[in-house]
């Protein structure tokens, strides 16, 4: 009941309509909980990643991160030194861009390489291995793309056919396991081009396929089919990883055998830091390329540091490592969302020959090998 006293409302605490209002506000809240309680734990058991969220965060300075954190946790905004509000659309800016407007390298990153080789995370490597052999992802100068016809032609645009389909031989020749593309396919080898010049080598017909054809053919001899595409794409370079997966999902769809997923590369470092001497011969260095930015990463870099482990037991050094990276350091994504056992390989630098290659191509096999089969040993001598 309400009175008035000088000029002052009050309440009569004790009424039935009071206590009603009351015990219907306390069960409100009550049940207010009980759904945020469900809600939590349908949340929890979806088992989202913990990469979901620093997919998110990668996107966004320091400085805009402590200051979107700082609204729960009052203490971080002290950690940097005169943190101003960032506004709306500079949040929205960096979310979309990943671009910060108070780091230059971050403008600059995709287009110059060596300013993002320091973001990129080593998981794993070999003892002589650091961020100056970091594999780069270069494209061809435009001029030369289109001088070399960056969109074949249709009836150019035919699919190997693998050598599981020439033979029948064990149940895993049979049936293709292993799927083999080349995204940038064509990066190529300036020893077999006769050239010098490291932005040059780049070819329509040699090039980086000829590796992924010797890495199928090995396989089938070790008992595994494969599937292997070493024709182009009808997309500029930009666009080529989406023209990748449009066959990587095709090949799904044909063949429900296919286990492994390997798009490979050839990296664009110089001979010294893709050379490897094994048993007095020389072979094209491995590095392993891991994108985060997809639900399957965490067991995708799981087969990487196997096939690193298995490749440095078998042929000391051969693999340089496993290289962690985000969408802000590079395609983050790599078509690896696609399959939990997809990679990225960089097979070999500019400087490598296909002779150097072929001998990586079949240590891989072995290993791969190895790994499919439970580690059984397969027989076999560096090459």
């Amino acid at each position: 009941m309400k009175n008035r006293v000088h000029r002052f409302s009050t309440w009569n605490m004790s009424t039935p309509q009071v206590r009603k209002l009351f015990v219907i506000l306390i069960l409100g809240t009550a049940f207010i909980f009980m759904l945020t309680g469900l809600f939590a734990m349908i949340q929890a058991k979806r088992s989202v990643q913990s990469s979901d969220l620093g997919r998110i965060t990668s996107h966004f300075s320091t400085e805009t991160f402590l200051y979107l954190m700082g609204g729960e946790i009052p203490h971080l905004t002290t950690m940097e030194d005169h943190l101003r509000e960032p506004g709306f659309s500079r949040i929205f800016f960096e979310l979309v861009t990943s671009v910060d407007p108070k780091d230059p390298r971050t403008f600059l990153g995709s287009e110059l390489p060596g300013f993002a080789l320091f973001d990129t995370e080593i998981v794993v490597a070999a003892e002589d291995v650091d961020y100056t052999s970091i594999p780069i992802e270069s494209p061809p100068p435009s001029d030369l793309e289109k001088k070399m016809g960056s969109k074949p032609k249709e009836k150019e645009k035919k699919k190997k056919k693998s050598s599981a389909e020439k033979k029948a031989g064990t149940p895993d020749q049979e049936k293709n396991r292993v799927y083999i593309y080349h995204t940038h396919y064509t990066e190529s080898f300036l020893p077999e081009l006769k050239g010098t010049d490291p932005n040059t080598a780049y070819d329509n017909k040699i090039n980086i396929g000829r590796v992924g054809e010797r890495f199928a053919d090995s396989l089938e001899k070790l008992g595994i089919g494969s599937e292997v595409y070493t024709e182009g794409y009808q997309a500029e370079w930009n666009q080529l990883y989406q023209a990748s997966r449009e066959k990587v999902v095709a090949a799904m769809k044909q063949d429900k055998d296919l286990q492994y997923f390997i798009d490979i590369h050839r990296d664009s470092q110089r001979r010294g830091k893709t050379t490897k001497e094994i048993h007095g011969k020389n072979y094209a260095r491995v590095a392993l390329v891991i994108g985060t930015a997809n639900p399957h990463w965490e067991k995708n870099e799981q087969l990487a540091r196997k096939l690193h482990n298995k490749l440095n037991e078998l042929y000391p050094g051969l693999s340089k490592g496993v290289f962690r990276k985000s969408r802000a350091m590079g395609n983050g994504e790599y078509n690896q969302s696609l399959s939990p056992n997809s990679l990225l390989m960089e097979v070999g630098g500019v400087d490598n020959t296909f002779a150097e290659t072929y001998r990586t191509a079949d240590a891989l096999a072995r290993a791969l090998a190895e790994i499919h089969f439970d580690a059984v040993p397969v027989d076999g001598k560096a090459r």
